[in-house]
């Protein structure tokens, strides 16, 4: 796991090692080791590189890496790189080290730009091809790890982390209003290929760019097509439930493969519950299950409703895991406050981040470098109660007979949930927030979400457009800021795609979400979790501490407020301090991502200009 910066020149040469080097040092969290510079002799090409060395911690290691005249700077790591080098030497390829880095480029020179569709892991590299004078530069399939560009002139940048471009001689961080009002109004980030910042733009998952020098051009296309991906012919529950097993069990299997220490995030959830039980079970295969370790965040007696120690305890002693604590608390949210917000470039929404935050510090603390995370489960094996919407609307749609006894099975396993909630789900009502200067709306475009009425639709949305790419850039940038490395074996895309083409009745079956997870590790799996129906995420008591602290936050609040007076009606907010006393959910919320967007707009330098 790594960093990578980038400078392209379009038209000539141009002295890019200072804007580089500068780029560099600002992303140094994401690769401590080492650091490195390439310029290639016309002046046009120049790669940065910050290394967390993971794989050959030899200096073999370094990058950026070049073989002949071919350069890679490259973030991610490739599981199946093992495999594809046994391919590679087969076809007459000799390897220098013992990097999956080495085996991208390798591949690369000896299948171009096909090579992409034979790695399974995360990725976003870029390598110069002065044969074909361009640069090629990918980003995995589901956008686990991150690539971000701009064009400022004739000169083309990419880097790992939206703050690099601060560094360009030049660059003026301007506001992208429309993706700011999705941010402020729903809570929106990181769902199209736009930032909050004007001229910054993602690189999607499964998509490649292109840089012609000849031409001075750039283009990028979707390389990775769910459309594709076709449902297989019909098997039984069993057959569903023992491919799943296989596939999962061997995902985890290469997801371990490191030469530093490894560990995992441990909620007390199924899908984390899942992985902790799956290397447990392969650790004791080679009589190695002591080295395992896991990090959990717990709460106090006071937040029972959201800790979930009970679960990771009850794992942890049948399983015999040591497992490290962390206790995020107020005192400590507001001593990192501003370095939470630097580290994940732009705004967010809620304090889980926080809670998520504070598990990486504790990895970091116990030098386990490397971490499984149970991130993707949700989306692609229907684990958020949303996905309940498609899964009734497509009974409504191929078997209405079925829909009132699957929705008397839901009522009996899901009785805390509202029913009302549920029915809002059909009847969507569009509300206009009231907390916003006129000029500015007269500005957004607001993004039009084009929602999916089938589950494997719904996981297509949040796979694609909607979701997964936000939780992955937080959890990216949570686990970077202390130079761990975070791995989803879940997005595994043989998973994936397994989970995708499966019937509906095998991830929602008698109201119970995830079905076919549950019954794959049912027998490694403590019953009380595997029989858990609620879901929690990365909860923070952030009702609870917004209410004791109410006269702090609400200064903080009517602070942003007043720093943003071409965005924000002042004087809206005067029952601010008697909502936050409350705790009234829904405004701490809304106070939250007001401040934490001024806080962002202050630390990012970002001018808001309505010329």
């Amino acid at each position: 796991m790594c960093g990578i910066v980038g400078g392209i020149s379009l038209k000539g040469s141009y002295d890019f090692t200072a804007e580089i080097g500068r780029m560099n040092t600002v992303i140094a969290h994401r690769g401590p080791d080492s650091d490195g510079i390439y310029l290639n002799e016309q002046g046009t090409v120049c790669f940065g590189h910050r290394r967390l060395a993971i794989l050959d911690l030899s200096e073999l290691g370094h990058q950026p890496m070049q073989i002949g005249d071919y350069v890679i700077c490259y973030n991610g790591e490739v599981y199946n790189y093992v495999e594809l080098r046994t391919e590679l030497e087969a076809e007459g390829v000799f390897f220098k080290s013992h990097t999956d880095t080495e085996v991208i480029l390798q591949a690369y020179i000896h299948w171009g730009e096909e090579s992409i569709n034979k790695l399974n892991g995360m990725w976003a590299f870029a390598i110069y091809d002065p044969t074909k004078q361009e640069v090629f530069c990918s980003r995995d399939r589901f956008g686990i790890k991150p690539f971000y560009y701009a064009e400022l002139g004739n000169r083309f940048y990419f880097a790992s982390e939206i703050k690099a471009f601060l560094q360009i001689d030049g660059w003026e961080s301007t506001l992208n209003e429309s993706r700011a009002y999705d941010f402020l109004s729903k809570s929106l980030v990181s769902h199209t290929s736009e930032t909050m910042l004007n001229g910054v733009y993602e690189l999607r998952g499964g998509c490649n760019l292109r840089v012609n020098l000849q031409q001075g051009t750039h283009n990028h296309w979707k390389y990775y097509q769910f459309e594709a991906l076709k449902q297989k012919s019909v098997q039984t529950e069993a057959q569903y439930i023992q491919h799943f097993n296989e596939l999962f069990r061997d995902a985890v299997r290469i997801a371990l493969r490191s030469d530093v220490k490894v560990g995992s995030a441990l909620s007390g959830g199924l899908d984390s519950s899942s992985i902790v039980a799956i290397v447990n079970e392969q650790l004791r295969a080679v009589d190695e299950a002591n080295k395992q370790e896991c990090v959990s965040a717990v709460y106090t007696a006071q937040d029972k409703g959201i800790d979930e120690s009970a679960y990771i305890d009850l794992l942890a002693k049948e399983k015999q895991v040591k497992v490290h604590k962390t206790h995020p608390s107020w005192e400590h949210l507001m001593d990192n406050l501003d370095k939470l917000v630097w580290h994940q470039d732009e705004p967010f929404s809620t304090l889980s981040i926080y809670a998520q935050y504070t598990v990486f510090e504790e990895a970091a603390r116990n030098k386990l470098i490397v971490m499984l995370d149970g991130q993707g489960a949700d989306e692609i094996l229907a684990g958020y109660e949303s996905f309940y919407e498609g899964y009734f609307k497509e009974l409504l749609a191929t078997r209405p007979m079925a829909f009132f006894p699957a929705f008397g099975r839901y009522a009996i396993k899901h009785k805390k949930y509202p029913f009302g909630k549920l029915f809002e789900k059909f009847i969507p009502v569009q509300k206009q927030p009231i907390w916003f200067q006129t000029t500015f709306l007269n500005k957004v475009q607001p993004y039009r979400r084009n929602k999916k009425n089938t589950v494997r639709g719904m996981s297509e949305d949040y796979l694609e457009h909607f979701g997964l790419h936000s939780l992955l850039k937080f959890e990216d940038r949570n686990s970077m800021a202390f130079s761990v490395e975070s791995r989803v074996p879940f997005l595994d895309y043989r998973v994936v795609e397994a989970a995708l083409t499966m019937p509906t009745f095998m991830k929602i079956k008698t109201g119970i979400r995830k079905f076919v997870l549950r019954e794959a590790f049912r027998n490694i799996l403590p019953h009380a979790i595997y029989a858990r129906y609620d879901k929690l995420g990365f909860p923070t008591p952030q009702e609870r501490w917004s209410k004791e602290n109410s006269e702090k936050v609400t200064s903080m609040l009517f602070e942003s407020i007043k720093g943003l007076p071409d965005i924000f009606e002042q004087g809206v907010f005067l029952n601010a301090s008697s909502l936050l006393k409350q705790g009234d959910k829904n405004f701490v919320f809304l106070a939250w991502r007001i401040i934490l967007f001024a806080r962002w707009v202050k630390l990012f330098k970002v001018k808001i200009k309505f010329d």
